[in-house]
Parts: C-alpha cells; structure tokens; sequence
C-alpha cells in the first residue's frame, strides 16, 4: 500500500512548533540577551533540514542521509563545545535532542518521523514550562505552539482525506480549499478545547501535595515541611491555626494566597513585565496593549459583573429552597434521554424491524389503513423502504430517492419495474403541482405487496 507524501501545510506547521518548542526554552535566558542570537540559529537549522525532508517526497534519498549525518556530527561539536559549558545539564541535553530532531528532519519522509517530530516538540516544551523561571509571559510563545501543533495535525489529516478522491481519478482538491479546511479545523477545535479548559477546574500538582499532605522540600538544607507552614512564626499558638483534618498541611494564614505566580497577573505585573529591557520589542508591545485592553474591559464590565454575581447569588438561593425537584426534574431528563437513546438502539435490532415491517405490511398492504394524499405516499415509500433494508438495501442517509433507486438496480435487477414506479409516485405526490390522487394510492399499494412477495 503506497503510503500519500506529506503535505506542504503540514510540513510548515511542524517547521512551527520545533521553532516555538526551542523559544520556550531559550525564554527562560531571556536576560542574557542571546534569544535572538539562539532563534536565528535554531529557525536556520530547521527550516534548512525541513527543506531536505521536505523535497525527498516520500522516499529517503542520499542527500537526506547526507545531511542527516551532517547535522548528526554539528549537534556532538555543539554539545561539547557550546551547550555543556554554557548551560550544563539538563538544559545541554534539552538542546542536544533539539539537534537530533533536526537531523531527523532530513530524512522525514514517513508518518512515524513526522509524529516523532512533534513528540519532541512536546517535550522540548513541556521541559521550558516545568522550569522554576517560567511564568504567565511565556504564554507568547506556548499558545502559539499549540495553535501550530493543532493546525499541524488538521493539515494532515485533511490530506489524507483528500488522498483517496485524488487517487480514484474523481477531481484534484484545489488548494485554496484544502486551506480553508485546514484553518477552520483548526480554529474548530482550538475554540473547542478554550470552551473545555473554561469550564473545567484547573487543579496544579503543588495543589494536590499540598491537598492530600504530601511533604516538599523546604530548604537547601535537606529540611522537610508541610507546604504552608512559616519557620518564622514557630512561636503562634496552634490553636490560631485552621484545623484541617488529620494528615493535612495548614492552609496560609490570613488572605495570603496559596500559589500566587499561577494566577494571571495584575494589570501592575503586566507593565512591569512590559518595562523589562531584555524582551523582544514585539513581545513589550504586546504585554502593554494586553494590560491596556484589560483595564478597558475591565472599566467596560464592572456593572455587567456586579449583575451577574447578584443573579448567581440568587440563582444558588433559589437552588437551596427547591434542591429536590431541581434534582428530580434532572433525573426526569436523565431517565428521558436514556429512554430515547434505548429507543433508538432498538430501532437498529433486526428483529424488531423484521415485527414492525409484518405490522406495516398487515396494516397498509392487507388492511389498506394509510393516510390519504402526500402523507400516504410517504407511508409506503417508507414502508418499502424498510422492507429492503432487510435484505441489506437500507437506505442511506444522504442519499435522495433518485440514488436510492440505482443503488436498487445495481443490486436488485428483479425490483427495477416496482422501484421505479413507486419512486416515480413517490416524487409526484412530494414535488408535483397537484395532490396525489386515491388511484396513485392504490397503485403503489400494490407495488408495495408486490415487492413484499418478490422479497418474501
């Protein structure tokens, strides 16, 4: 089985994210004022072996194995000459497998390079945020890393879609669609995933240990604590501490917050950050018109919040009187959607078709208890219909009356006269000018038995 080349899209957004992986960490020296140096470098390196991946094509050549060796033998010189001297381990090893990558890049060609690729993107980034000097300003180049992570994978995802019609000879997809499906996609699914992350409590691991009593070290000298205790204060009383329940650490005292540098900053932090010589000019500019565009819309909402929190107020009140029927009118719709999705389910049982296809057959073929005009045409077309999905002629969902009809013809040459006549009705009593008449009625009744006993 040929395997389909990775796309161009693809390719740039991979490009992307090993280069937003890599300004994460080189983030963390910010104040050495080497970032520029180091993203020069680093785009340089990527963007040249990408291009060597890149115009393989699905197969690895000698100039891909070339520069593979070639970048192999550059990241060993680096790592004994610049990364370990200049930052030791494991920030030399974080780059050094940097390096690797790119000398990977040389020779993606396959699905499983490509998707390594982005693993050790991932890792680059998830080391850059687990560092003590990471904070909320990093998120310039985090959310931009998941924007092309995203936009990375819907690009290939929509080309292997694209891949099959192109090979069966039915239309060559244009270009500037497969765009347009790769950036809806991905702001499909980015807004999705803001839509979960905002409705969903967001729990850190120091919360956890803290929560559950896990100890931490405190000091260089080996000391441990409970996280929240002050070896500044052993002489309060305990008795002015919160009781917090066997195996639990205190909670800080007064209104001291638990984690302060995991909330979003201040409008007074954002500036400060801002002030900071050592940021990029663009990055600078952008803390101050996000701080600016926080305080008008914070000036902007202030009435609509209050509002909201007298309205949640009252909405919590309102819960406390009526908790039971909010809890049985819940179930009730529980219990409801339970029994339609059951419901549903015993529509797609064989058996159960096979009973409500005799009941429809006793009532319109025997008994002739169908409605009169339009509606009545639908009750046989419909009954017709499900006697064929018997005999593995269901009809599918998208398909119309007209594709419906040759799907038949192809399968079942003997129900060609009763198929196309009924259909033919079918499509009068919908799409024509004048109501079916009683003799069209009687008409497609006996098609209907016809088709029964042909089938039966």
């Amino acid at each position: 089985m040929n395997q389909t080349a990775i796309s161009l899209p693809a390719y740039l957004g991979l490009y992307a994210a090993l280069l937003l992986a890599v300004a994460c960490n080189a983030f963390l020296d910010i104040q050495y004022d080497t970032f520029g140096r180091e993203m020069f470098f680093w785009a340089s390196v990527f963007g040249w072996t990408l291009f060597i991946g890149w115009s393989q094509s699905r197969r690895t050549k000698p100039p891909g194995t070339t520069w593979l060796k070639i970048t192999l033998v550059l990241g060993i010189f680096l790592l004994l000459v610049a990364f370990i001297p200049l930052w030791g381990f494991p920030r030399a090893g974080i780059y050094f497998l940097a390096m690797l990558q790119a000398a990977s890049n040389c020779v993606t060609v396959t699905r499983r390079l490509f998707n390594l690729g982005l693993l050790t993107s991932l890792t680059l980034v998830l080391f850059a945020a687990s560092d003590y000097r990471a904070d909320w300003s990093m998120l310039f180049y985090l959310l931009p890393y998941v924007t092309a992570v995203v936009f990375t994978l819907s690009a290939e995802q929509i080309h292997i879609q694209n891949y099959d019609p192109q090979q069966s000879s039915l239309g060559q997809p244009s270009k500037q669609g497969q765009w347009l499906a790769i950036l809806a996609a991905t702001a499909s699914v980015l807004v999705t995933g803001f839509g979960i992350y905002v409705i969903t409590p967001q729990v850190n691991w120091l919360y956890l240990e803290w929560r559950y009593g896990q100890i931490i070290p405190q000091h260089s000298g080996g000391d441990l604590e409970r996280l929240g205790t002050s070896t500044q204060n052993e002489d309060v009383p305990k008795a002015d501490a919160p009781d917090t329940g066997p195996g639990q650490s205190p909670m800080p005292a007064g209104n001291q917050d638990l984690f302060p540098w995991k909330h979003w900053p201040t409008l007074t932090q954002m500036r400060a950050t801002a002030s900071n010589r050592h940021l990029p000019d663009w990055q600078a500019a952008m803390i101050r018109k996000t701080a600016d565009l926080t305080e008008v819309t914070q000036q902007a909402l202030k009435p609509y919040t209050k509002q909201f929190f007298y309205l949640w107020e009252a909405l919590k009140h309102w819960l406390k009187q009526h908790w039971l029927a909010t809890i049985l009118s819940l179930i009730g719709i529980m219990l409801l959607a339970i029994l339609l999705a059951f419901a549903a389910l015993l529509k797609e049982i064989s058996w159960l078709t096979w009973l409500l296809m005799q009941w429809e057959y006793l009532r319109f073929g025997i008994l002739a208890q169908h409605a009169s005009g339009e509606r009545g045409a639908r009750q046989y077309y419909k009954a017709m219909a499900r006697i064929l999905s018997l005999h593995e002629l269901a009809r599918p969902l998208t398909a119309n009356t007209q594709e419906y009809l040759r799907l038949i013809n192809r399968t079942r040459k003997e129900l060609q006269h009763c198929a196309a006549e009924m259909t033919l009705l079918f499509e009068q009593a919908r799409y024509g000018q004048d109501p079916i008449d009683n003799n069209s009625l009687i008409r497609m009744r006996e098609l209907y038995r016809e088709t029964y006993r042909r089938l039966d």
